[in-house]
């Protein structure tokens, strides 16, 4: 079979914004013009990867033929993945011209379209997961201080930022909530075990607005594979919510409005619930980053309410459900 890279006449890096993995991305140009871009992925390539026992998701994603059954309001744009020697790459139609600029804001009615064509991802995959992903706690536990510790001294800072983050969790979050959320992070295998409980669906795990975009017809969703798994369709918002909210011009409760009615009579509230806390489980340590040393002070009272909020709906869980 031959390559879908046969002919390449030009490389060039692409640097990704708000990427905080260590994976590889180039814009290729083919003899005939075409435009592709390629992610290369090495078993364990990344930090991220790594902390989630990632072995090349991305390209089973495709060989396994689960990305042939994505619903096509979906625009995942992957064209195929080939092995190459020290592990893999994912080729892609180039789709950066579809794709949230970055920094910029999105409609509640765009982020109701994220959260539609999630919902229709839910839907299809609802019959059964169908291959092993991204574990439920791996997804608790990728972002934790047991990962920046295990990554102290690599070449990310990212890892570094981890661990600062949580130590600032600990000082500035309410008490009652530090402490569950942080023996959460420290073992996350309990409270995944109670998400499991729950209905479960392929989710794709990082609705990050850098991963997506807008055709007329078509949602762009990128970067399928470290954090696609299978899980309560309500953990998809969670993540959704507390990584994208500050550029989404609604309401944290209109949002959340937005994916009940799109998920329809698949809604779980109890899953939601337990959800919610894992968002802070997730990314508490970057809120308390924000809420404490932001250098703009709108953005630091901005981002104390947010952890307020969090801290609000992690409380929720906890009358029904502890560490």
């Amino acid at each position: 079979m031959s390559s879908l890279l046969a002919g390449v006449v030009s490389r060039q890096p692409l640097a990704v914004a708000d990427g905080r993995s260590g994976s590889l991305l180039e814009r290729v140009t083919l003899a005939g013009g075409e435009v592709l871009v390629v992610k290369h992925v090495r078993d364990g390539g990344d930090w991220i990867m790594r902390a989630s026992h990632d072995h090349g998701r991305a390209a089973e994603l495709w060989s396994s033929g689960v990305l042939g059954r994505v619903p096509e309001v979906i625009d995942h744009a992957v064209l195929g993945a080939e092995q190459v020697t020290g592990g893999w790459v994912v080729i892609m139609r180039d789709v950066s011209a579809a794709l949230v600029p970055g920094h910029a804001r999105i409609s509640r009615a765009d982020s109701r379209r994220v959260l539609e064509a999630a919902a229709a991802l839910h839907a299809a995959f609802a019959d059964g997961p169908p291959l092993r992903l991204c574990p439920l706690a791996d997804r608790y536990g990728f972002l934790s201080p047991a990962t920046a510790r295990r990554e102290a001294g690599g070449a990310d800072e990212v890892p570094g930022l981890i661990g600062r983050g949580w130590e600032r969790f600990a000082e500035i979050a309410p008490a009652d909530v530090a402490g569950p959320v942080l023996a959460v992070a420290e073992r996350p295998e309990p409270f995944a075990a109670a998400l499991s409980a729950f209905p479960s669906t392929l989710v794709q795990g990082d609705l990050k607005l850098g991963n997506l975009g807008f055709t007329e017809d078509r949602v762009v969703m990128l970067d399928w594979g470290t954090q696609t798994g299978w899980a309560p369709a309500a953990v998809e918002v969670a993540w959704y919510l507390a990584i994208n909210w500050s550029r989404i011009d609604a309401t944290r409760e209109q949002v959340l409005d937005d994916f009940r009615a799109a998920e329809g009579g698949r809604h779980d509230e109890d899953a939601l619930r337990l959800a919610l806390l894992g968002g802070l489980v997730q990314l508490g340590w970057d809120k308390a980053l924000h809420a404490s040393g932001h250098p703009d002070p709108a953005v630091r009272a901005r981002e104390a309410a947010d952890l307020a909020w969090w801290a609000d709906r992690a409380r929720d869980a906890l009358e029904v459900w502890s560490p």
